[in-house]
């Protein structure tokens, strides 16, 4: 029964991993809409919540505590209403934050270049190059966010997809590998 169960699992989460895959690289935007809204209403109801727990404490010890969850509240519910209208704005600063990783990566390898460089160990043009060549990807990203963001989310789709299909395949021959031992150890 245990072996059925966990296999029922195995087989239900390839299938979500599947659709999800596929339901980021066919609409992205929409993908992106409905984990905008979803993290918006979250972030509400938790400000939502800290603004109730301010309300049911004594204000002695409110100011004995030096407790500050109106404050995040009222924050936590702007932020979330922030969300709910400005979701795309702020998927767009995924890809520019990565962006900005990736540009500040390649700056610090060419400047491991010049400081291998200038203790005279000489210059590794390799190294140099493809940290060039990260900066200006990175600047790339950086300055194209929203082309990016439908990238990402796309490669994200692709690998979820990938990795439930190879999960699926995995699991159906696991299951035909059990039942053929299971009927050879019934014939013994």
């Amino acid at each position: 029964y245990k072996m059925k169960n966990s296999g029922t699992s195995k087989f239900v989460t390839s299938f979500i991993y599947i659709l999800f895959g596929l339901a980021l690289m066919v609409w992205p935007q929409k993908v992106e809409s409905v984990i905008c809204t979803v993290l918006a209403v979250c972030v509400i109801i938790l400000g939502a919540a800290k603004l109730i727990g301010y309300s049911m404490i004594k204000v002695e010890s409110r100011i004995s505590d030096d407790t500050n969850s109106f404050a995040v509240g009222i924050s936590l519910i702007i932020l979330g209403i922030f969300l709910w209208l400005k979701g795309t704005m702020v998927i767009a600063l995924i890809p520019f934050i990565l962006g900005f990783m990736i540009t500040y990566k390649g700056l610090e390898g060419v400047q491991n270049v010049i400081n291998f460089r200038k203790f005279g160990y000489g210059t590794n043009k390799g190294v140099l190059i493809s940290s060039v060549v990260i900066a200006l990807f990175g600047i790339f990203v950086m300055m194209n966010p929203f082309s990016t963001a439908k990238l990402l989310f796309f490669m994200l789709g692709l690998g979820l997809f990938v990795s439930g299909l190879s999960d699926f395949v995995s699991d159906v021959i696991f299951s035909r590998q059990m039942k053929k031992i299971e009927k050879m150890g019934k014939t013994k």
